[in-house]
C-alpha cells in the first residue's frame, strides 16, 4: 500500500476542509470536541502536516487521523467531502482488526453499526465511533 500517496489524499481533504471555518465554537462530531479543539489537534502539539512528520505515529495512523477529522470539519462546517473509495477502504483494511484496541485507547469511540453495504465512507466514520448521519445543529 502506497500510505505516502493515502496521506496525501487524506492531507488534502483536511487543508480543503480547513478553508471552510467559520466558527471555531462550532461543534463536531468528534465527541465535545469543538473545531477550534480538533484543528490543534491536528495543527499543534509537535504535529506536521508532512507525511511522517510526526515521529511517534506511523503513517497509516495519520492518514486516519487526518481523514477522519477532515470529515468531523467537514460536518462542522457543512462543506461537503468525499473521500475517495480507494483512502477509505485502504484504512478499514489496515484498522478494522484493531478498532477495540483503539477505542480502549481512547483514539477513536467504539464502533457504530452499519450496514455492510454502506459506502466505504461511511463504514470507515462509523469504525471511529461517529455516526455517518451526524448535521451541524441548525440553530448554531
Amino acid at each position: 500500500m502506497d500510505w505516502t500517496r493515502l496521506w496525501g489524499q487524506a492531507a488534502a481533504a483536511w487543508q480543503d476542509q480547513l478553508a471552510h471555518v467559520r466558527d471555531p465554537k462550532a461543534p463536531t462530531p468528534a465527541g465535545t470536541w469543538v473545531v477550534h479543539e480538533l484543528v490543534s489537534h491536528i495543527e499543534s502539539e509537535g504535529r506536521s502536516l508532512a507525511p511522517g512528520g510526526n515521529g511517534a505515529v506511523d503513517l497509516p495512523m495519520e492518514t486516519l487521523d487526518l481523514a477522519v477529522h477532515a470529515w468531523d470539519l467537514s460536518r462542522a462546517t457543512t462543506s461537503p467531502l468525499t473521500l475517495s473509495d480507494e483512502l477509505c477502504l485502504a484504512l478499514l483494511e489496515a484498522f478494522e482488526p484493531y478498532v477495540h484496541l483503539m477505542a480502549q485507547d481512547d483514539a477513536f469511540a467504539p464502533p457504530i453499526p452499519v450496514s455492510d453495504t454502506a459506502a466505504a465512507q461511511d463504514r470507515l466514520i462509523a469504525l471511529t465511533g461517529r455516526d455517518p448521519a451526524w448535521q451541524a445543529d441548525s440553530d448554531g
